[in-house]
């Protein structure tokens, strides 16, 4: 920890104005009272005030050897007596001899004399004062690096949310299209092969983009486009799909992966069921501050939604309120034939680090 007086030149001209301010104070008042010469007054009042200072910056070492976080009370409160001794008398001694050798005038050391108790009682105050103002640098150090540490500890927590909620998607992905891959590999093996293929692109591409925990719209939808080219082999003409996104959205920053658990629920509360082609479609516009992405899809009413494990809304809800600090950037609407979710997205975002 740097001394909080040397630490910069502001702190340094703030500390010594008031040892020095405390001199000029005694050496007007002896001088206006006719107490000591004008010249003396001036030179016994420097000279104190200043051995004083330098004395007050060496406090900082008793303070820095008793850190009240490492050392006992007692051990403290004994190590600041010796030391403000030590300190007074040091500062008695050393100015008294200076200050003689500089005046050398018999009525300057009665006075002197006279003010042995006085000075006595200052030292000791004045090195309290000090040593209190340095324990109130050094609380002040420690919080701040508390706070330091907590925020870091939060971020790599967050991180680690955010990457096991990313961590969750591909792995449910990966196995209902190796289920289908199965199962057309019986019935239709070219389709089956090329499922593969447009698997393998998808995945080298997911997995490129896995470290980044923001990407924009643009590079999102080339990743979808991908996973709907899956899905299109196993669905064919039943599914339709259609991104409409204003041009502004296409530099917006959103969280990676974030936009597939809305296509595969679409697909698999819309599509699974349905007995005619099911339409669905995505929607960006910029507003004021944010964009606001809207995925539309049919549904049959009537039909019974598949079980399984899902990735669900839930998981994205959790991701955009540990990245954005909100949980309402996510709400669901439901029609009679239509189901639409929509998230906001900030223009701004604090980075994870």
């Amino acid at each position: 920890m740097e001394h909080p007086i040397t630490a910069n030149r502001i702190s340094s001209l703030i500390y010594w104005f008031f040892p020095v301010a405390i001199g000029i104070i005694q050496a007007v008042f002896n001088s206006y009272y006719q107490i000591l010469p004008f010249t003396i007054a001036f030179i016994d009042g420097l000279t104190f005030s200043l051995i004083l200072g330098l004395l007050g910056i060496a406090t900082w070492y008793v303070v820095r050897y008793n850190d009240p976080e490492k050392s006992a009370v007692i051990q403290i409160l004994a190590s600041h007596v010796a030391a403000a001794f030590v300190f007074t008398s040091l500062w008695m001694l050393s100015s008294g001899i200076i200050a003689k050798i500089l005046i050398n005038n018999t009525l300057y050391d009665r006075y002197l004399n006279d003010l042995i108790t006085v000075r006595i009682i200052g030292g000791f105050l004045f090195y309290a004062l000090v040593a209190s103002i340095y324990y109130t640098y050094v609380y002040s150090q420690h919080n701040r690096e508390k706070q330091l540490r907590e925020s870091e500890w939060q971020n790599q927590i967050r991180k680690t949310q955010l990457n096991a909620l990313k961590s969750q998607i591909n792995p449910h992905f990966l196995f209902n299209t190796l289920n289908s891959i199965a199962s057309l590999t019986l019935i239709n093996p070219e389709k089956a092969h090329g499922m593969v293929i447009a698997l393998s692109d998808f995945m080298r591409y997911s997995l490129r983009k896995q470290q980044d925990d923001m990407v924009t719209l643009e590079v999102e939808l080339r990743n979808i486009g991908l996973y709907l080219q899956i899905e299109k082999i196993r669905f064919g003409n039943n599914l339709i799909y259609r991104f409409d996104v204003e041009e502004l959205c296409n530099h917006h920053l959103i969280p990676n992966l974030i936009l597939q658990p809305l296509f595969e629920n679409a697909i698999k509360y819309g599509v699974y069921e349905a007995s005619k082609p099911v339409e669905v479609i995505l929607e960006a516009r910029k507003l004021q501050g944010v964009m606001e992405i809207k995925i539309i899809n049919d549904f049959d009413p009537e039909s019974v939604p598949l079980k399984g494990e899902g990735v669900g809304l839930a998981n994205i809800n959790d991701r955009l309120r540990l990245l954005y600090g909100s949980s309402r950037l996510l709400s669901i609407e439901r029609g009679e034939k239509r189901f639409s979710v929509t998230i906001v997205i900030p223009d701004i975002v604090e980075s994870i680090r």
